[in-house]
């Protein structure tokens, strides 16, 4: 059998830029060891095995889906040294003002090795799926903590937060962090748990796109359950990002819609669904129970430290008079001050929670 070789000037070409990149490392100095040379080894969220330096004094992320703001929860925001600008909030750079000053060198599979050589960084924080871009890194001598970037359920999420604390020391904290998201999701399911299947609210997850939504196993799916309500997209084979048509969303006729809105400048697609006529049979849109899910220092509709806040901030929606003790505003207060060290104003929280769909307060008018 012939040996296909089309491959070949790729591979020489990675090798020349490996050697490229070996010559700078030297020249910068070793990266990921530290004063004493002491290392140790963890198991990242891919299952590998990485050995580390054993004080990890500065990071560079590489990818979104919350990385950053975890380190921002577990109180090491202060070591990172580049991340991807295009994962931060204004309310991030409050609560880390480093955040806002530090570089970008790419992020997932398009990444300037070259550029994180010159930070020597202890680590390298990348996604599970940006195996290109890794690859590149480890290839300089770098190590790569891998994190789940927006793929997790609460479960893996968990384990996520444990992981970094133990990269960065801060075993406690996270420890803290995944206590609080068991109190949260226990507080809530009490609360829901009496409720009968068929008398749950069928809800419809807008992941920033009118016809795109999550299917059974993405994390929309698994916020609209803990929240008490039915997925109407979960008969969907697929995770995150599934597209449907706007006859399958007629026909679905869910109860409750909510909206992932964008996390920079706040805007939402739902005014615009709202307006179109294509969808005013929809219950959700007759009712007024159209939702822009509020935006902390990252989506409350996505995986994130907050993320219990967004499940507790639906269940609230779903079912008002069983949340009509919760006051969503002290809550957000509390867990801004325990996870980030940062004190929000009133002003503040009303920024969080209300958003327009165009951009007053919820979608429609409660």
């Amino acid at each position: 059998m012939k040996r296909d070789i089309r491959g070949l000037p790729i591979a020489v070409g990675v090798v020349c830029v490996i050697v490229a990149l070996a010559l700078i490392l030297v020249a910068s100095g070793t990266s990921g060891e530290s004063p004493s040379g002491a290392v140790r080894t963890i198991t990242d969220m891919d299952g590998r095995a990485v050995t580390i330096p054993s004080e990890i004094r500065t990071v560079v992320i590489t990818c979104c889906g919350g990385a950053t703001q975890e380190l921002a929860a577990l109180g090491v925001g202060d070591r990172v040294a580049a991340q991807p600008r295009q994962c931060t909030t204004e309310r991030l750079y409050d609560i880390v003002p480093g955040y806002r000053d530090t570089p970008d060198v790419g992020s997932f599979d398009d990444v300037n090795v070259e550029e994180i050589l010159k930070l020597n960084p202890d680590i390298v924080i990348g996604s599970v799926y940006a195996e290109t871009g890794n690859t590149y890194i480890e290839a300089a001598a770098v190590p790569v903590v891998r994190v789940l970037t927006g793929r997790a359920g609460v479960a893996e999420l968990k384990q996520e937060f444990l992981m970094l604390g133990q990269v960065f020391g801060r075993e406690e904290r996270a420890e803290r962090l995944v206590a609080y998201w068991d109190e949260t999701l226990t507080r809530i399911e009490a609360k829901i748990a009496d409720i009968p299947e068929d008398e749950r609210r069928r809800v419809y997850y807008m992941n920033g796109a009118p016809l795109t939504t999550d299917g059974r196993s993405a994390w929309g799916d698994d916020m609209i359950r803990a929240a008490g309500g039915i997925n109407v997209a979960g008969g969907i084979d697929q995770r995150s990002g599934s597209q449907i048509s706007a006859e399958e969303l007629v026909r679905w006729d869910p109860e409750v819609i909510y909206v992932q809105s964008n996390m920079k400048d706040r805007s939402s697609p739902a005014g615009a669904f709202v307006a179109n006529p294509q969808f005013e049979t929809i219950r959700a849109v007759q009712d007024g129970a159209v939702y822009s899910c509020p935006v902390g220092a990252f989506w409350w509709d996505r995986p994130a430290p907050e993320s219990p806040l967004g499940i507790l901030w639906l269940a609230e929606k779903l079912y008002p008079d069983r949340f009509a003790d919760v006051d969503l505003a002290d809550e957000t207060k509390a867990f801004f001050r325990e996870f980030y060290d940062y004190d929000l104003t009133d002003e503040e929280v009303e920024n969080i929670l209300y958003l327009d769909i165009g951009s007053s307060r919820d979608v429609i008018a409660e």
